[in-house]
């Protein structure tokens, strides 16, 4: 797939006009790493965020006695470290692919560049993220809510077809 349909079916830039993404390619390289492979380190300075092409990556962080914890495992779209490029600035933890993987690297620089000299893209994000943020809400309202039959309900309804007005 190539850099601009794969970054139009990410959730934070659907809403781009292909001029925006065009623009947001300037900033984006594929990058791939093999099984094994760190792909930033705690504490380093945050110079870019990913997104997951292919494969798996893990969020981890290591104890002061040598322990690994993982904190997540991102999968094919998933983005990776967005957080860091705005609050910290550092990455405040490890990432390490599981297996040989795809991904894209967005420049916190270059980034940065394009929401400064067109801001109406970070009101596009916003608006993405507050979507997804409705949808978790919604989706821990119903399994903390609701009993089970309810839950299964729902779920049925969600994931069932509709053929000749028949579900």
């Amino acid at each position: 797939m190539d850099l601009h349909t794969f970054l139009l079916n990410i959730f934070l830039f659907s809403s781009f006009s292909e001029n925006e993404l065009n623009l947001l390619e300037s900033s984006a390289s594929w990058k791939k790493v093999s099984k094994g492979e760190q792909i930033f380190a705690e504490g380093l300075e945050a110079s870019a965020f990913f997104i997951v092409g292919s494969g798996k990556v893990k969020i981890y962080k290591v104890s002061p006695n040598g322990r690994e914890h993982i904190l997540h495992i991102h999968g094919p779209g998933d983005l990776v470290a967005e957080a860091a490029i705005f609050d910290s600035m550092v990455y405040p933890a490890s990432c390490m692919a599981l297996e040989d993987s795809t991904l894209v690297r967005i420049s916190r620089e270059g980034f940065f560049d394009l929401v400064k000299k067109y801001p109406e893209l970070a009101l596009k994000m916003m608006s993405s993220y507050s979507k997804r943020l409705r949808q978790f809400v919604l989706k821990i309202e119903e399994l903390s809510l609701k009993d089970i039959k309810s839950r299964l309900a729902g779920y049925l309804l969600e994931n069932s077809s509709v053929e000749n007005g028949v579900t």
